[in-house]
């Protein structure tokens, strides 16, 4: 594996992978580390820019957690609800951990994790990590990795990037946390390759605006899939009318050199069907229905029941729909796909998996695997550099001004 810093190179082709704080759950019995994009990604700048990421201080005053790296980084994030004393003694269990696996850091000293305001010090302790991490590599390497904020009001997350060679290709790399003020996220309006605001930005500093793009995901539990499943397995998804299927070609090529397990669809990320606007209303009427059902009841078990069913819809379906806004779903999708430009690679994990350990987890093995598979994508990809390019064409219908405009106000 030969990944080289190559930050005055040109890129032909794109890799990013986000975290969107906090987005753990979601509608339909979907669990998720979302922290692995950011951590694939991540790990792939340290390969060509190398740092110590460990954490070795964590403080907390009352609202407010500072996380420090080996290597000096700094990240500070607030929890809308604060940190209690015994919450800032059980965030001492992350010193000499690798902030990169900020989900698997935040389970290790909670427990678990919700997002939707539901556990603030965890979201923003996560927040805290990455902001850390992403701090870390800027100071060491300012002339190489540049960042941003995210640039939409209600977050507080950063974007890095910088372009590596990899086997003599250049590649612009970007990691990304999207989070919330407060911890009561997920926003991921600017996830996957979503080229708008401040990292809209500097992917076009990086020339990563009309470029081939692998998106990185996480791992994930999807009932209606994982069901079926043996074993955990990667998962490409494009949409054959809408994405750049040779992207995805490339990276089935890969995983079939690699020979690891995988499951590919390219009937993924549908456009353009109002999924994200009606799945917010049926959610807003199934809590709409509890409320009815709470103001007129009057023992204590019945209110109990009725509380606790609601507090399932909030800290599990409701991060179905808080993470984006329902105009740029339409266009991108779940995964932030901008049209023509992407294809996306993540991990499905089976039943057996998920009930042994009940939230996924993204593993060091796991990114090992992820950068195998990329390094192994971008050798293919050249070769079908003329396909992806006609895809590409496809990126018309996005549209940037319009809605930037949405996200930003």
């Amino acid at each position: 594996m030969q990944i080289k810093p190559s930050p005055d190179g040109t890129p032909i082709f794109g890799v990013t992978g986000h975290v969107g704080a906090g987005h753990v759950h979601s509608h339909k019995g979907f669990i998720q580390d979302d922290s692995g994009g950011f951590a694939v990604a991540t790990s792939l700048i340290k390969q060509a820019y190398p740092a110590d990421t460990s954490i070795r201080r964590v403080t907390c005053s009352r609202d407010t957690v500072q996380v420090e790296t080996a290597d000096g980084g700094v990240g500070k994030a607030t929890a809308r609800r604060g940190f209690t004393s015994y919450e800032e003694e059980l965030l001492q269990r992350s010193l000499g951990l690798d902030g990169v696996y900020s989900q698997s850091i935040a389970c290790r000293c909670f427990g678990r994790i919700y997002g939707q305001g539901v556990m603030e010090a965890p979201v923003a302790f996560q927040t805290a990590l990455c902001l850390a991490v992403i701090d870390t590599l800027q100071k060491k390497y300012p002339e190489a990795v540049a960042t941003c904020e995210e640039g939409l009001q209600s977050n507080v997350g950063m974007c890095m990037g910088t372009v590596v060679e990899i086997n003599g290709v250049h590649v612009a790399v970007m990691a990304l946390i999207n989070a919330a003020e407060g911890g009561i996220g997920p926003v991921e309006d600017l996830e996957g390759n979503v080229c708008l605001a401040a990292k809209g930005r500097l992917m076009n500093k990086l020339g990563m605006t009309h470029v081939p793009t692998l998106i990185i995901e996480g791992k994930a539990y999807i009932p209606t899939l994982s069901s079926q499943l043996s074993r955990n397995k990667f998962w490409v998804r494009y949409n054959e009318e809408f994405d750049n299927p040779a992207v995805g070609k490339a990276l089935i090529e890969a995983l079939e050199k690699c020979a690891l397990p995988y499951l590919d669809s390219n009937t993924a990320y549908p456009r353009y069907t109002g999924e994200m606007k009606a799945t917010t209303i049926a959610l807003g009427r199934r809590i709409g229905a509890l409320g009815k059902k709470i103001e007129t009841s009057t023992s204590s078990p019945d209110k109990a029941q009725l509380i606790a069913e609601l507090a399932l819809l909030v800290s599990q379906d409701a991060g179905g729909i808080t993470y984006m806004t329902n105009d740029l779903h339409e266009i991108v999708a779940a995964g932030g796909l901008v049209p023509g430009m992407a294809a996306v690679l993540s991990m499905a994990v089976s039943q057996e998996y998920i009930e042994a350990h009940q939230i996924p987890e993204i593993s060091a093995q796991d990114i090992d695997s992820y950068l195998k598979i990329i390094v192994e994508a971008v050798s293919i990809m050249p070769a079908y550099r003329q396909e992806m390019n006609r895809y590409l064409e496809r990126k018309e219908k996005f549209a940037a001004q319009e809605l930037e405009q949405l996200v930003m106000s």
